[in-house]
């Protein structure tokens, strides 16, 4: 019990070593990120500015093997077993003697031992709190990935009407790869999601309402987003979420990141399709007014709406 208290209070010192300056460093890199992004909204292409805040994201996420942050700091070395500076000490001075060769005389080295703690420091208990957050976290995300998987393996395929108009959309946006087209019971808004295998979402009680010129905006829409690996980046951001769970910064940049993900997604459509601006805008916002709650199923890991 001891040595693990020990084990605990240098990996909790480890961590507040790690996780305070990168609370600093990540306020400053989101802050000038939020900043450019904000003077180049009429300047750049939103999907330039949406990279730009997304590169912050990665940072992050790496964070922990790059150079700043060695991966090591988080565990204890050979026989650290305590956080007591007298401890370590201790340990240096008796390697140190036993790598000195023998001579005819006999040499006796008197080691004093640090006493081992008998209670959590708060570096250790910030690391429990951590981790307890973590696992939280992690088990509220998994349970919404399976209940999504769920939903959409319920849901039925499109009729030939729709997929026809999807198979249009693809060629149009360039998209290769096999996308299947379902139609839910239980989302209110459109969405695509799966990561190896794309599937457009469109809710049961809004295929009715659309008719096929604001179809095909939708589709384009989601396309777009499988075109652009959306998907993949969502699933980065939200890891990073859950393991930087503590930090607020992190939370105001993945909200702007959704929100530049679906202007650069509304960008490559009109690039695509050449279609105007307006009426383009107009149609989605035709979808948005059908779309007033949110969606049952939504899981932000494995979709983007």
């Amino acid at each position: 019990m001891e040595w693990t208290l020990g084990q605990l209070n240098t990996m909790g010192e480890a961590f507040v070593a790690f996780a305070l300056p990168m609370l600093l460093i990540s306020a400053l890199l989101i802050g000038a990120a939020l900043l450019a992004e904000f003077l180049l909204r009429k300047k750049a292409r939103a999907s330039l500015r949406c990279g730009l805040v997304t590169a912050v994201l990665v940072f992050l996420a790496l964070s922990p093997f790059l150079p700043l942050s060695p991966p090591s700091h988080f565990l204890p070395s050979g026989n650290a077993a305590f956080a007591d500076p007298t401890t370590h000490q201790a340990a240096e001075h008796a390697r140190a003697s036993l790598s000195r060769p023998l001579t005819g005389q006999s040499q006796t080295t008197t080691v004093g031992i640090g006493k081992p703690p008998l209670f959590i420091t708060w570096q250790g208990g910030l690391l429990l709190l951590w981790l307890g957050g973590v696992v939280v976290m992690s088990v509220v995300v998994v349970r919404r990935a399976c209940a999504a998987c769920r939903s959409v393996d319920r849901s039925p395929d499109a009729n030939f009407l729709m997929t026809d108009i999807l198979l249009y959309c693809r060629k149009r946006m360039g998209v290769r790869g096999k996308v299947d087209l379902r139609i839910s019971a239980e989302g209110t808004r459109p969405a695509v999601c799966g990561l190896l295998h794309p599937v457009i979402v469109v809710p049961r009680n809004l295929a009715p309402s659309l008719g096929s010129r604001h179809l095909r905006d939708v589709l384009f829409h989601e396309l777009a987003h499988v075109k652009r690996h959306d998907l993949w980046v969502n699933l980065i951001q939200n890891v990073v979420q859950v393991v930087y769970f503590y930090n607020p910064f992190l939370w105001v940049a993945g909200a702007v990141i959704r929100r530049l993900r679906d202007e650069a997604a509304d960008e490559a459509v009109r690039e695509t399709v050449g279609d105007g601006d307006r009426s383009y805008a107009r149609r989605l916002a035709d979808v948005q007014r059908l779309t007033l709650l949110p969606a049952a199923a939504d899981l932000d890991l494995i979709r983007v709406a």
